[in-house]
């Protein structure tokens, strides 16, 4: 089975605390054909996060910069081959800030990941976060949880 089937079990977003499993499941995708746009959220703020969003996802001219511009234009995404990863970096620095923000970004990609799937666009997304503790609540009906790697606490350092 493709390593993407496995993880789209539980949902289309992906927790990650070790940066060299996070790394290698990135690999692991872009390997079975999926584009990957990184972002590392260290120093998003909310004047600039959208900025880094549409830049990297080149996104239109037109885009909003609000997150049901956001919403619409990831709906208009197509992956340049299989699909596409979101995949963010210290994610949790960003979610500490703005947590509300951070869940309503993931919910929307886990909402356009399963309306993707009925156009045979796959979307996926790999969360990393330095603390070991980060949950979101459910994300279009959906858990956002840890790897299989990391999935018992002592695998992140609890």
């Amino acid at each position: 089975m493709e390593y993407w089937k496995e993880l789209m079990q539980d949902g289309c977003v992906t927790l990650f605390w070790n940066h060299s499993i996070y790394e290698e499941n990135i690999e692991t995708v872009r390997q079975e054909g999926f584009d990957i746009y990184s972002f590392d959220c260290t120093e998003w703020e909310t004047d600039n996060y959208h900025k880094d969003l549409a830049k990297t996802l080149k996104f239109p001219a037109y885009y909003g910069e609000n997150l049901d511009a956001f919403n619409d234009c990831l709906s208009d995404k197509v992956p340049d081959h299989k699909g596409f990863v979101l995949a963010f970096r210290n994610y949790d620095i960003f979610a500490k800030k703005y947590p509300e923000i951070a869940f309503n970004i993931l919910d929307i990609i886990q909402e356009k990941s399963w309306q993707s799937l009925i156009e045979g666009k796959l979307v996926l997304s790999f969360v990393q976060s330095n603390d070991g503790k980060l949950i979101f609540p459910p994300l279009g009906g959906m858990i956002a949880d840890w790897n299989t790697d990391e999935w018992f606490d002592e695998n992140r350092g609890l």
